[in-house]
């Protein structure tokens, strides 16, 4: 079993942004209108989004993202934030090798945890188990520092892949906020397998 395709549901006010090389500029583009229309405020900044918006797709790409998302909010304090969501698959760290028995969803996760606990990077991170609703058991990090991290890590059926749900804001006075959003659109995520 593969997986042909994810979803996850986002506020009306996100953008999905194409992630075609030859085509994504239209979905940028249509993004920063939105967040004009939404406040004039914004209108001042409308370039250097575009370039910001370009430059997260573009690193979508690079990372082999399938799925990217954002929303750009007007901010008093430093004019704008962008919030993002990316969605990718990425070969497992705790896969199956050839002749061993294969782990359990819940046993992969709480593998995965203490891999990434074990990482010195990741150093001061919240590692943690958590259920999402209609995936199962997946791995949550969470970093805040100047900016909000958090990423799902899912096993998928077969063993090989997890796929990454990556969110991210520079957002300081909205962490809290940001979070609880982060988190429930992660309980929407579905998987379809072929």
């Amino acid at each position: 079993m593969a997986l042909a395709q994810a979803s996850i549901v986002t506020p009306g006010d996100w953008i999905e942004l194409d992630l075609d090389p030859t085509s994504r500029r239209t979905s940028i583009l249509r993004a920063v209108r939105q967040a004009v229309a939404r406040s004039q405020a914004l209108a001042a900044d409308a370039v250097r989004l575009i370039g910001l918006l370009d430059s997260m797709s573009m690193h979508a790409v690079e990372s082999g993202a399938f799925y990217c998302a954002s929303r750009v909010i007007e901010d008093a304090t430093s004019g704008v934030l962008v919030a993002n969501v990316l969605l990718q698959v990425c070969p497992s760290d705790v896969a199956p090798r050839p002749g061993s028995p294969s782990l359990g969803m819940g046993e992969r996760s709480a593998a995965l945890a203490e891999v990434i606990r074990n990482d010195p990077e990741w150093a001061g991170a919240d590692i943690r188990v958590v259920a999402l609703p209609f995936v199962g058991p997946a791995v949550r990090v969470h970093i805040e520092h100047s900016a909000i991290l958090l990423q799902y890590l899912v096993p998928l059926v077969g063993g090989l892949a997890d796929a990454v749900l990556t969110f991210s804001c520079l957002c300081p006075p909205y962490a809290r906020v940001m979070t609880e959003l982060f988190d429930a659109m992660a309980e929407s995520l579905v998987f379809h397998y072929d």
